[in-house]
């Protein structure tokens, strides 16, 4: 009798679960527990933001992340910032135009490409920017009040390598490519047919 875990597993590389050996360990056990622990934190994460930002409609909110990015970065074109972003260049278009007319973003020319533009923060930006960063960093610092420094560095160490190969994982997945693994080649490896 075969069960559902014996069953072939479908190879599609825009499957997550494709891109896990066959038989992974990681397919359940920790990265099930995993799963549940990251939507609690994008929930909470959502519900703090939600609160600090009440008075700000959701294109505001979409707005400052706009922001932020801009001014960790430095100047950018839309595309590459879409990019960065994973949104739709024209919604970023819309929300670095609505940032501009504010006069927390200014357009540039591009040095490399004179019909092309970048988008930068302006010295106004930058201080909307700061104030940001202070709120975000306060609620953390209140949030994390009783973690030890160490476990504040381990859990910013695990994040960042959590966010690296979420960030790997779209580019695979967007692209149709993975990493060929023990039994399986990658997906971008073709097989030549022999005549």
């Amino acid at each position: 009798m075969t069960t559902a875990t014996d069953a072939p597993r479908d190879t599609d590389p825009a499957d997550p679960a494709a891109c896990l050996p066959p038989g992974s360990r990681l397919a359940g056990g920790p990265v099930a527990g995993l799963a549940v622990q990251l939507t609690r934190q994008i929930r909470a994460l959502h519900g703090v933001k939600a609160v600090m930002a009440r008075d700000e409609t959701d294109a505001e909110r979409a707005m400052h992340t706009v922001l932020l990015v801009l001014s960790d970065t430095g100047p950018q074109r839309v595309t590459a910032l879409a990019e960065r972003l994973a949104t739709d260049p024209s919604t970023t278009s819309r929300q670095a135009a609505e940032l501009v007319k504010r006069g927390l973003l200014q357009r540039l020319p591009d040095p490399d490409d004179r019909r092309a533009g970048l988008l930068a923060v302006t010295s106004e930006g930058l201080d909307v920017a700061h104030a940001m960063r202070e709120r975000r960093h306060d609620l953390l610092a209140h949030a994390l009040h009783d973690w030890s420094d160490s476990d504040v560095e381990a859990l910013g160490d695990y994040l960042g390598r959590l966010a690296d190969s979420l960030e790997r994982t779209r580019t695979e997945l967007t692209t149709g490519t993975r990493p060929a693994t023990p039994g399986r080649p990658a997906a971008t490896d073709h097989v030549e047919e022999t005549a």
